[in-house]
């Protein structure tokens, strides 16, 4: 105990063991260290910025995968109602995209269209019919499937399948 305490001179004097710690003193008068040192905190703070920039990353891919999906569901459900009003009225309907309204449309009516600013022109026909047992058709041949390009405001491209 003696030895505890004649070090407390000198700690107190020797400024070099200035650190994050707290100083205090136990009920018996020695000295006692408490905290953290500057080390210590550097490496908790490097691991929660390599653990938050893996979870943003994640985040954002998940953000954009949404974005394809919402857009797929969209341009899925459009085609749907087209085909039900195509069997609904026995009349064929025709679907165009209008780049300067950047939306799939139905130039026969003015309700039935599409704003979908995500997809790329090349990957979108001239033009798809729709006959009236609710058949698609595009340049003629009969088609089950339409393969379409989507970008995201970021520049990238994703393939995403309609199922028609």
């Amino acid at each position: 105990m003696l030895i505890c305490c004649s070090k407390i001179s000198q700690i107190k004097s020797d400024k070099s063991h200035l650190r994050l710690h707290r100083h205090r003193y136990n009920n018996n008068g020695c000295y006692k260290k408490s905290g953290f040192t500057i080390i210590e905190i550097l490496i908790v703070v490097l691991i929660i910025g390599i653990l938050s920039s893996a979870a943003i990353g994640s985040y954002s891919g998940a953000v954009q995968d949404t974005r394809y999906k919402s857009a797929q569901d969209r341009i899925q459900t459009f085609f749907q109602s087209c085909k039900d009003r195509a069997r609904l009225r026995k009349q064929n309907i025709k679907i165009i995209y209008n780049q300067n309204a950047k939306s799939l449309v139905n130039p026969e009516s003015t309700t039935s269209f599409l704003k979908v600013p995500e997809l790329c022109i090349d990957s979108i026909p001239k033009l798809i019919e729709i006959d009236k047992d609710g058949r698609f058709s595009i340049n003629g041949k009969e088609k089950h499937k339409l393969d379409l390009s989507l970008t995201s405001p970021n520049g990238k491209t994703a393939t995403i399948t309609i199922l028609l």
